[in-house]
């Protein structure tokens, strides 16, 4: 099995070219090979570690994730330079990741938005249904007493709504 490992999700803010290689695993002998080729595929474009164990064995982790120990007969690392069509390739996917974290970001802005257009909604709703029920039971302090109840916790998703918007516009 031939492994292609690059550093494309990972780019620093200051790129150092030099730092930058092509990385290629070839595993000889794989013990369980179909079960590391299906636990690798859910981890395709993910940080991955892959450590020799003090057994001879890989293990293969994801971001605090084992993905698995393998018993592996040998395997051989190379590392080559980056040419033109690496760099042109490594762009490109890191275009890719930069648009699609971007269509996820307006994507929760958008529910979001969604989410407290509803809460304000909710709270001027409440202020009616408590407005109309308070004249009509006036004179009864229990539904007098659950309304208040029912109005205090509206005030106070008002007030968290309003406390996330201002967190919002904090963030720079």
């Amino acid at each position: 099995m031939k492994l292609k490992l690059t550093h494309t999700n990972h780019f620093p803010r200051k790129l150092k070219p030099n730092e930058f290689k092509n990385y290629e695993l070839h595993l000889n002998g794989i013990e369980k090979k179909e079960k590391l080729k299906t636990e690798l595929k859910k981890f395709i474009d993910d940080y991955l570690d892959i450590e020799q164990t003090e057994t001879k064995m890989l293990d293969f982790w994801s971001d605090g994730y084992q993905i698995g120990e393998f018993k592996i007969d040998s395997f051989l690392e190379i590392v080559t330079e980056l040419d033109k069509e690496d760099w042109i390739e490594n762009y490109q996917n890191l275009l890719n990741f930069y648009y699609k974290q971007f269509d996820l970001t307006n994507k929760e802005s958008h529910l979001q938005t969604k989410f407290l257009d509803r809460l304000k909604k909710l709270k001027e709703e409440e202020l009616k249904k408590y407005e109309r029920k308070s004249e009509f039971f006036k004179e009864d302090k229990d539904k007098i007493n659950a309304l208040n109840e029912r109005m205090n916790l509206a005030n106070r998703i008002e007030q968290m709504r309003q406390q996330f918007i201002s967190e919002l516009k904090n963030i720079e």
